[in-house]
């Protein structure tokens, strides 16, 4: 009910709400809520802009997922379908212009990926989405990465990246390829066949991307489009989410307190009610109280928002560095400028 009470303010909520991807789900916030009627004529035909743009947008990004697992289901592969792609497909979302999607993430057996890669997707148009960059040809790529650099096809609007994990190597413990196949959900979308990750792995993935990794790892950044789709998900998939097994494995692994600490802050900004199998302790609801996701200070933002960037940069460099000794035939682009103005613009992008 705080709602903005002038242009400078609304600009600041709007402006956060784009950073963050949540801006058609703020729209619909107001709407749940009896409010649109009353916002300013600005924001509410920017509100329903975006909307527009996005459901246009997604319903293109159905037709090329649908496109893409027929050619996965015509070679023998059933792709499970995570993040924003398994969001969609399930309906999680009263219409597809609420979720706001950067790329197609599938994942697929890892016996089977070369082939997909190599051949299949390459004959139905798909390329590597940097130029200098081949796919990489050597099993020893998928040991330290998640999935295989990203493709695209000149033919449709989203970027997919072909899982071998789930989630990155480095905490592949916490959720493995092999579990995420096994309890997935057959669907038949589209006419194609797929998979839906159970609702208990839908919500440990969400925790482990989000925050394990994104958060904790690389870019030091709460996405609250991911904080809120892990409310969402909890309310809507209610008891066929076994807490308790979710609890023990991060407790087991030492991520207890990553667990807990993302549920309190959903409980802090969005109203989540932990459930009881969480053990939070009074001292992690007060520290967590006081969480921020933007500094407000101009000076303050500008610190972190560097050392997010010399993160992701460092990350980059690390994953080239890593390509480059597994294809050393690939050297050669280390003479080239525009790899390096390419590394460059990666890293602004956050990817």
């Amino acid at each position: 009910m705080d709602l903005p009470a002038n242009e400078a303010e609304w600009r600041s909520v709007l402006r956060l709400s784009s950073r963050h991807m949540v801006t058609p789900l703020l729209r619909r916030a107001f709407q749940e809520h009896g409010l649109d009627s009353g916002l300013p004529a600005g924001v509410l035909e920017f509100l329903e802009a975006v909307y527009t743009l996005n459901l246009d947008r997604n319903l293109r990004y159905q037709d090329q997922l649908a496109h893409l697992i027929q050619i996965l289901n015509n070679i023998g592969v059933r792709p499970v379908l995570l993040k924003g792609a398994a969001a969609l497909v399930s309906g999680l979302y009263p219409t597809p212009g609420e979720r706001m999607i950067g790329d197609i993430d599938v994942l697929i057996p890892q016996l089977k990926l070369s082939s997909v890669v190599f051949k299949h997707l390459r004959t139905a148009g798909y390329q590597p989405a940097a130029e200098e960059e081949e796919s990489p040809e050597t099993d020893d790529y998928v040991l330290k990465f998640a999935h295989y650099p990203p493709i695209y096809s000149r033919d449709w609007p989203a970027l997919v990246e072909l899982h071998v994990h789930p989630v990155h190597p480095p905490v592949a413990r916490l959720l493995g390829n092999e579990e995420v196949i096994r309890d997935a959900t057959p669907t038949n979308w589209r006419g194609g066949d797929c998979l839906l990750p159970s609702p208990t792995h839908f919500v440990m993935h969400n925790v482990i991307h989000a925050f394990v990794v994104d958060m904790r790892i690389l870019q030091g950044y709460l996405s609250l489009r991911q904080l809120f789709e892990f409310v969402r998900a909890s309310r809507t998939y209610g008891e066929r989410i076994d807490w308790a097994a979710i609890q023990q494995r991060f407790v087991s692994l030492g991520y207890g307190s990553a667990l807990r600490g993302y549920a309190v802050l959903a409980s802090v900004y969005l109203g989540f009610q932990v459930p009881r199998e969480l053990t939070i302790s009074g001292f992690a609801r007060l520290r967590l109280r006081f969480y921020r996701t933007e500094l407000e200070h101009p000076a303050m933002h500008f610190l972190f928002s560097l050392g997010r960037f010399l993160r992701v940069l460092g990350r980059r460099i690390r994953i080239r560095a890593g390509y480059l000794a597994s294809n050393p035939r690939s050297m050669k682009k280390l003479f080239r400028v525009r790899y390096y103005v390419r590394l460059y613009h990666n890293a602004l992008d956050g990817y």
